[in-house]
């Protein structure tokens, strides 16, 4: 947790589940409110590791990763892998229809000329799961959540958006852009200010995110400011891992 954001509270639905974890009923309307939204994410636990008690609901999106790739950094014990000081007491594999309502499609779709169908990768069959993790070490630093929910879905970030959050009428409290496409999987350049992420990000009758997280693995003089002046202003705090920024949506 940092404290250049408010703390939040446990939701109750989190702290339902902690206490009848065999009964619990997906709600993605639950998850989405006051989330963090992390797309083009791979395998990156930096915004779960600082940000966790800031956020309790961490929603991440990757059209690259397998689902066995997925499971198996979720459940390995190598040093990137899985989430250190917690064990999980839900986990959970989802289908479309968990998540999305009959008949769902996109409002806004990218222009004829620009689609993620252009781009020659062949992704991964799609998948979505949900699990929900407890402290259980108690050398995990004092200020980290007792809990926290982790949906991780293969899909694309600009789709899964609009299913995500316009189809419950809110928007995330936090996004998070660190290197999208790191090694050339994203169809677009996502942090241009007329890129169709932002065109989705802005459209949204809920306005757009609270805080943008911004980063990645150049170094300072690629990451000095936000990529969208909607949250140009002072940096808010800057985390030790990937350069990462936090900034604040300007008034």
């Amino acid at each position: 947790m940092i404290p250049n954001m408010p703390a939040q509270p446990m939701p109750g639905w989190l702290l339902h589940i902690l206490e009848n974890p065999e009964k619990v009923s997906f709600n993605p309307a639950e998850l989405v409110e006051d989330s963090l939204y992390y797309p083009a994410c791979g395998f990156n636990g930096t915004p779960v590791k600082y940000l966790g008690g800031n956020i309790h609901s961490f929603i991440y999106v990757d059209y690259s990763i397998s689902k066995e790739d997925f499971l198996g950094n979720l459940a390995g014990t190598g040093d990137n892998d899985g989430f250190k000081g917690y064990e999980m007491v839900l986990g959970r594999d989802l289908q479309a229809s968990d998540i999305m309502a009959p008949g769902w499609q996109p409002q806004i779709v990218p222009p004829a000329g620009g689609r993620p169908a252009r781009y020659p990768f062949t992704s991964p069959p799609p998948f979505a799961h949900w699990s929900v993790w407890k402290k259980s070490d108690s050398n995990v630093e004092f200020d980290q959540p007792e809990a926290f929910s982790f949906l991780y879905i293969n899909g694309e970030m600009s789709a899964t958006y609009q299913g995500l959050y316009y189809q419950h009428n809110t928007k995330p409290l936090v996004l998070v852009i660190i290197q999208p496409g790191a090694f050339g999987g994203e169809w677009e350049r996502v942090e241009a200010e007329d890129s169709f992420f932002y065109h989705v990000l802005s459209s949204n009758p809920s306005g757009l995110p609270e805080y943008l997280l911004h980063g990645g693995f150049g170094g300072p003089q690629f990451y000095e400011q936000p990529p969208w002046s909607k949250y140009e202003g002072d940096r808010l705090v800057q985390l030790p891992e990937r350069y990462a920024g936090l900034y604040r949506l300007n008034s």
